[in-house]
């Protein structure tokens, strides 16, 4: 089984702010983010399922991928990100140079990793051993994915919008073949 994971493309909120809402839609940069998406998968990846969050932002670009691969877009909410804004919180308050964190997780945290291994769970669990998945989610989400699957509490990974994490299940243990793929976006169409 292989999992490639990507954040959604750039959405309103991440141009317009809190005026755009917590459920913004794709952004214009964001909807020509997907598109790229969409053909470099459709040119060099064969993908089996396209699963995505339920926030506005991933399933659009879940959706305009998709619509390269002939392939629909299945749901699962527990993809969601982090609501750390809902909590009052810092975004995953767990980092190397903060131990203690890791150590004593906060309340809020477990209950992110736990909602994401079960969302995970529904995902993978039904899955074919030779099968392809497109997750389409959040940079916090999918940072959870990579904790989760890799047995860490720690490791921070910063996510670009609609770059591309692919992890390879040995039948044994997940491998990280790449992180923050990038090479579909030309430079004005990437977020760093």
């Amino acid at each position: 089984m292989k999992l490639l994971l990507t954040r959604h493309g750039q959405s309103r909120w991440q141009t317009d702010g809190d005026s755009a809402g917590t459920d913004a839609p794709l952004s214009h940069l964001g909807q020509l983010q997907a598109h790229r998406l969409g053909e470099f998968l459709q040119r060099y990846a064969h993908v089996d399922r396209v699963v995505s969050s339920n926030l506005r932002r991933a399933y659009e670009t879940a959706t305009i991928a998709a619509s390269y691969l002939d392939l629909p877009v299945g749901v699962e909410p527990g993809l969601r990100e982090f609501e750390s804004h809902a909590a009052g919180l810092a975004p995953l308050p767990v980092s190397l140079r903060n131990p203690l964190a890791a150590a004593h997780p906060h309340p809020e945290y477990l209950a992110f990793r736990e909602r994401i291994s079960t969302a995970l769970q529904q995902v993978i669990g039904d899955g074919e051993q030779d099968e392809t998945i497109l997750v389409v989610a959040h940079g916090g989400a999918i940072g959870m994915i990579l904790r989760v699957l890799l047995g860490s509490t720690t490791q921070r990974v910063w996510t670009a919008n609609t770059a591309l994490h692919a992890l390879r299940w040995t039948g044994e243990f997940w491998v990280v073949r790449y992180l923050n793929k990038q090479e579909h976006l030309p430079r004005p169409l990437r977020s760093w």
